[in-house]
């Protein structure tokens, strides 16, 4: 629905502006309350707050998987000590910020980040010269694990570059991405683990998923990656997937040929020491009349 969209989060993240500005802008003329938002967020930034009361229950929609494990043989739940109730209150919603707290201050280390989603952050070293570590860091200050940093010793610089990501604490939220002012962090999701709903039904928000789950299938055939799977409606996915790789147009034998020769014909037209002086020259005129000539014959 298009409902949401970002704030100055480059600006924010560079401290260019203070947090009083907003992340994040919801227009509810747009917003048709699929909850989407609130069962997704890792960070507990959506809540429900629907009038009437209780007329939208989160138990009926698929969710994504936690963002953390716990050693439970180890865990001690110990009622006086402030990061064991963290723990205990945090684990019903997910909130990244708490888990990486409670993941550093645990007192048996039993708790753990461990995220549903599974990628690859890739920073576009080819275009470094653009990035300004010590003066922006917006990357470095929105990342709720603290996994960006700025290389500081030789070898680091030499294996990193200017700025790096240490991805064993990086649940790909997206957020440095969303953040870098000269777009150099690509946040690349392979995996996610959706959990069907508590509550079983056939709900109409389920269509809106589909819908949904259409757009991700359409990506991944043409990235030629395997689509999430959604055992609720793997069905539905199953006959999507389907009707999509049939609607994709394929090449005949024939048209390959065609391709193939009109491909040589431009290659060898583009050799020509002629052309390449009137490209030089910007004789375009020549150029399309030389090139047609070249496209018509047999």
């Amino acid at each position: 629905m298009d409902a949401i969209e970002l704030g100055p989060i480059s600006d924010i993240a560079q401290g260019i502006l203070d947090e009083n500005n907003p992340k994040i802008l919801i227009d509810h003329e747009k917003c048709c309350y699929c909850m989407l938002c609130a069962v997704i967020c890792p960070n507990d930034a959506f809540h429900e707050n629907i009038t009437p009361e209780e007329q939208i229950d989160l138990d009926e929609y698929p969710s994504i998987g936690k963002f953390f494990k716990i050693d439970m043989k180890r865990c001690i739940e110990e009622s006086d000590n402030q990061i064991c109730q963290l723990c205990l209150n945090a684990r019903d919603r997910n909130n990244i910020k708490d888990f990486f707290k409670i993941q550093k201050e645990c007192p048996v280390h039993c708790f753990s980040i461990d995220s549903p989603i599974k990628g690859e952050v890739i920073i576009k070293k080819n275009m470094l010269h653009k990035c300004d570590p010590q003066g922006c860091k917006a990357c470095v200050n929105i990342c709720p694990t603290e996994s960006f940093f700025i290389p500081e010793s030789a070898e680091d610089v030499k294996n990193y570059g200017k700025i790096a990501c240490n991805e064993d604490e990086c649940f790909y939220c997206g957020a440095c991405e969303n953040s870098c002012p000269d777009d150099l962090i690509i946040v690349d999701r392979k995996e996610v683990v959706i959990i069907d709903p508590k509550k079983r039904g056939n709900y109409p928000w389920v269509q809106g998923w589909i819908n949904s789950i259409k757009e991700i299938l359409r990506k991944a055939l043409i990235k030629g990656k395997l689509q999430p799977q959604i055992p609720l409606i793997e069905e539905e996915v199953k006959k999507v997937k389907q009707k999509i790789e049939e609607t994709i147009p394929q090449l005949s034998k024939e048209d390959k040929k065609k391709l193939n020769e009109l491909n040589k014909k431009i290659q060898a037209f583009l050799k020509s020491s002629k052309i390449r002086y009137w490209i030089k020259d910007k004789k375009t005129d020549k150029i399309t009349k030389e090139l047609k000539k070249v496209l018509n014959s047999t």
